[in-house]
């Protein structure tokens, strides 16, 4: 179904949400968030459009797919100055234990915010709610780099591709 910004259809009173909806994504942690808003949008609340690019796009196959925020294609087509910092999992240790393999890339404005995090490999589903809150709270790498992350955990890969956009790379010079 045609829906406007707010998900209201051409019928007056008349809201869609999830898959039947004309939204850009067909997820059911979507459906969840039109649902909220309409639901309060009915109630009389000033709702503001969904932000698409702050829900995470998540593809549960082997190996998991998970990203939020704006491409580094989409990112310089809006004119920023980016920065991308690619970490390959190789270099986490519990993707070593677990033995498999994935990446994780942060884009960033060029000394400004994370703008999105694209990750491929193990449980990356379950990971991309901090770098959701990066993006949301449009946080400075150094910022997120203050933070510490369990190891051995498959967390440290935002972790420390983030400390690598701050200039702390943990591997490097």
């Amino acid at each position: 179904m045609k829906v406007d910004d707010q998900l209201q259809t051409t019928a007056p009173h008349v809201w869609a949400v999830g898959d039947v909806a004309s939204t850009p994504l067909q997820l059911a942690h979507v459906a969840f968030a039109e649902g909220y808003a309409v639901a309060e949008r009915i109630a009389g609340l000033d709702v503001p459009p969904l932000d698409y690019t702050l829900i995470p796009r998540v593809t549960y196959s082997s190996p998991e797919i998970a990203s939020v925020g704006l491409t580094e294609q989409q990112a310089r087509e809006r004119g920023h100055d980016v920065e991308v910092e690619i970490l390959n999992l190789q270099g986490i240790g519990k993707a070593n234990i677990l033995a498999e393999g994935g990446i994780c890339k942060v884009v960033a404005e060029r000394g400004g915010p994370v703008l999105g995090v694209h990750m491929v490999g193990p449980h990356v589903t379950d990971l991309i709610a901090e770098p959701m809150l990066a993006v949301a709270w449009e946080a400075a790498p150094a910022e997120v780099a203050a933070l510490f992350h369990p190891h051995p955990s498959l967390s440290e890969a935002f972790g420390e591709a983030v400390l690598a956009l701050a200039g702390k790379p943990l591997h490097g010079v």
